[in-house]
């Protein structure tokens, strides 16, 4: 039996996001082929009609990870009246995006698995770093002075800081990373903290 053309596409996408949620939490070897069919709803034997490897899957659910929107959800802080990037930093380096790992950036959870993967892995991945990191520096005021290292300092202080304060068992010395990247990740904002 044919399935019409949409219904492949949304089966398609449901293993995406399934994935994408399974590999932050559980990282790249601690999730199989199967949990990720399940969490999707689907068996496990159609995998192979969407996808050509375990592998392949994980690029492609990185990108979904690291899009925009998605991204977002678990970095955003809207309740300050702060600037954009103030704000996107508070929300990265907050507790709420500490404690949702399936939810938030897949950046911090999945940065060393990616290290190990093949060359197309980690030029997928490197295509969504360098989406994240265009717009960090988009929130940067036009004119500033060593805009792209200053993004590239942000978003590593902001990564580094939440995958510090995710590994520690210590709540408040948790908190305690959160807060001294924030201010950090800040100072750079405000173009305080390059100097070489």
């Amino acid at each position: 039996m044919r399935y019409p053309k949409d219904q492949k596409s949304e089966t398609r996408q449901k293993i995406l996001t399934a994935a994408a949620r399974l590999f932050r939490e559980n990282g790249y070897d601690g999730v199989g082929v199967d949990a990720i069919m399940n969490e999707a709803g689907l068996t496990a034997g159609g995998f192979y009609s969407h996808f050509s490897s375990k592998e392949s899957l994980f690029a492609e659910a990185m990108a979904t990870a690291l899009a925009p929107k998605t991204r977002s959800r678990g970095a955003r802080d809207s309740s300050t009246n702060a600037d954009p990037l103030s704000a996107l930093i508070r929300g990265y380096l907050s507790r709420t995006h500490r404690d949702g790992v399936g939810e938030g950036c897949p950046l911090p959870a999945l940065t060393s698995d990616v290290a190990r993967k093949s060359h197309a892995t980690r030029q997928s991945y490197e295509r969504q770093f360098l989406r994240f990191l265009n717009e960090i520096e988009s929130l940067i005021p036009d004119g500033s002075e060593s805009c792209r290292e200053r993004s590239l300092a942000i978003l590593a202080q902001c990564v580094g800081g939440l995958m510090l304060a995710r590994a520690v068992k210590d709540e408040k010395l948790s908190d305690q990373i959160l807060k001294s990247c924030r201010l950090a990740a800040n100072r750079i904002r405000k173009d305080e903290g390059l100097n070489e």
